[in-house]
């Protein structure tokens, strides 16, 4: 993005102390001041960048769009199928036509997104510490104290998940804790619907109440 720096000056400024070991020490500082005074000019004197190229730069490095505190509501055909709050949202648009990276949200400080409605109606709620949020896929990446608790109450906890509207999926590779009335599963990988009422976990472990009782013996 940026071009490097050139050491001219420094590398003459050495060349001629090298090679000056009879001239007089006056002589060399003579030099050496002329030295980098030429330098200076040198440097000073390159092509300045074409204001288009400096914009395109600014642009590279800061957000076109910066909202405090923000609640966004998402519709399909009138009706809300996701709303997200977070404290600070930094809008950042691509480049062109450069679809592999499209325009994001980057959500810090906090933020939920409640899953299939509005912040007072939903089925499910995903809440983390710092994220980034596709609004055109309607596709959300959240690391750090992840959380996802549906309508029945069941909570997910994990360091790093990805959710998505379009294809009604919650996935992530990393460990992950479930707790629900049952009782508390954990595993390292997990596949679940957007609402997060039929999920998968990989590798699980924990305790869990099957709702299976003995019969006393005295009852057969």
């Amino acid at each position: 993005m940026f071009g490097g720096n050139h050491d001219d000056s420094r590398a003459l400024i050495s060349a001629g102390i090298l090679g000056s070991d009879l001239v007089h020490p006056k002589t060399i500082w003579d030099f050496s001041v002329f030295l980098s005074v030429a330098s200076l000019a040198i440097v000073g004197c390159g092509p300045t960048p074409p204001e288009e190229t400096i914009q395109d730069m600014a642009r590279d490095v800061r957000p076109s769009q910066v909202v405090k505190e923000g609640y966004f509501e998402y519709t399909e055909l009138g009706r809300v199928v996701q709303s997200l709050e977070a404290t600070q949202l930094e809008r950042w648009e691509s480049t062109g036509d450069n679809h592999e990276n499209p325009d994001v949200w980057h959500v810090d400080g906090g933020f939920t997104l409640f899953i299939g409605g509005t912040k007072t109606r939903h089925n499910a709620k995903l809440s983390a510490i710092r994220g980034t949020y596709d609004d055109q896929a309607g596709r959300l990446e959240a690391w750090e104290n992840v959380v996802l608790v549906n309508a029945e109450g069941e909570r997910l906890e994990t360091e790093h998940l990805i959710w998505s509207h379009d294809s009604d999926l919650v996935r992530t590779n990393r460990p992950v804790e479930i707790q629900s009335a049952q009782g508390t599963l954990r595993g390292r990988g997990l596949t679940s619907d957007s609402k997060f009422e039929r999920y998968e976990i990989l590798a699980p472990t924990g305790t869990f109440d099957l709702g299976i009782h003995e019969t006393p013996e005295d009852q057969i």
